[in-house]
């Protein structure tokens, strides 16, 4: 019996497309352009003095600063770091959040209401005398919070006569250290034993993600189960690599968190099948997602999800029995496990 002509077309637009996704991962991994955010300025700072890159295998120091990546809008990337925060907190561990998207939607989701008194991540990128202080503020229980504004998106600008310096790439990470670094974890400095810092960054590949990539020791990207989403993977991991080679040489990609999962559907299970392969192809590569892992669980679609920002909560406060708030929690007992690896 023959397939009707509408479902023959629709397999065989499959097949095209998962063909397409696979040629896309397999020519990611052996790709190691260094290009792209202000290529000239940031090799002439990395030739000019950039830290050599470190041995595979460094232990994790306190605090465990993870950047939560994707240039691509729309993923979940947002609503995956204020709730793997709360669901750590709730743990018992004390998270900072950085919200370094001029859009704050982080800090909105978190019920931060706007003041124009209130000092932000945006002063403490471009004014001198602001300071880490002045700006953390609590969000929830063993919670604080670097807040975002829409001035946010002028940083760029104003930072541009520090690039060739690379002061202008590292400002956030000179600005937080006697704070989040590892002395403060221990108390030495009267820092807050923060045990996490999770940066929410903005869904670009510009000065501020260079920020949070030269600050953070691991990113977690967020992507839904789409071919376009795996396309996006190539220019995200050539950015993690540009910056590991140039300002941090301890950056490693350590998984990646599938938003808005679908699983009954043959798109996705295709999707997951070709990004597990891709990361275990790159084993054997001296590249910065070398052991990265799809981190388990998927977190379902979840009209809950959707619904909390609007009411200044996270899923545990708003749901706290829906799905989308039994996944964050089995996720962010995923992420406290895993011990990553350069």
């Amino acid at each position: 019996m023959r397939c009707p002509d509408g479902q023959r077309t629709g397999s065989i637009a499959v097949q095209r497309g998962v063909a397409k996704s696979r040629a896309i991962l397999w020519i990611v991994a052996r790709r190691r352009r260094t290009e792209a955010l202000d290529v000239t300025q940031t090799q002439a700072v990395a030739n000019a003095g950039a830290a050599p890159a470190t041995e595979p295998g460094f232990v994790v120091s306190e605090p465990r600063c993870i950047a939560f990546m994707n240039q691509k809008g729309g993923v979940g990337k947002t609503t995956t770091t204020v709730n793997v925060a709360a669901a750590l907190a709730d743990r018992g561990d004390r998270v900072l959040l950085v919200d370094l998207d001029p859009q704050a939607h982080l800090t909105l989701h978190l019920g931060v209401a706007k003041d124009p008194e209130r000092r932000t991540v945006y002063h403490l990128l471009t004014d001198d005398a602001t300071s880490f202080e002045q700006v953390v503020q609590p969000c929830g229980p063993r919670m604080g919070l670097l807040p975002s504004e829409v001035n946010l998106a002028g940083v760029e600008a104003e930072l541009a006569p520090k690039k060739i310096t690379g002061h202008a790439q590292r400002v956030l990470r000179d600005k937080c250290a006697g704070w989040i670094g590892s002395d403060a974890a221990q108390g030495s400095t009267g820092g807050r034993g923060y045990r996490y810092v999770l940066i929410d960054c903005p869904p670009s590949l510009g000065l501020l993600t260079v920020n949070a990539l030269t600050m953070a020791r691991e990113v977690i990207v967020p992507m839904q189960a789409q071919f376009l989403a795996l396309q996006g993977l190539s220019k995200l991991f050539e950015t993690v690599g540009m910056i590991r080679q140039s300002f941090n040489p301890e950056l490693v990609v350590s998984g990646v968190v599938i938003c808005m999962h679908e699983r009954q559907t043959i798109l996705a299970a295709e999707v997951l099948a070709d990004l597990e392969a891709f990361l275990v192809a790159a084993r054997d590569q001296d590249v910065p997602w070398r052991w990265a892992e799809v981190l388990s669980p998927a977190i379902r679609r979840n009209i809950k999800l959707a619904e909390c920002p609007g009411f200044g909560s996270t899923i545990f406060d708003y749901a706290p029995q829906s799905h989308g708030a039994e996944d964050y929690r089995q996720l962010a007992e995923s992420i406290a496990a895993f011990t990553p690896r350069g």
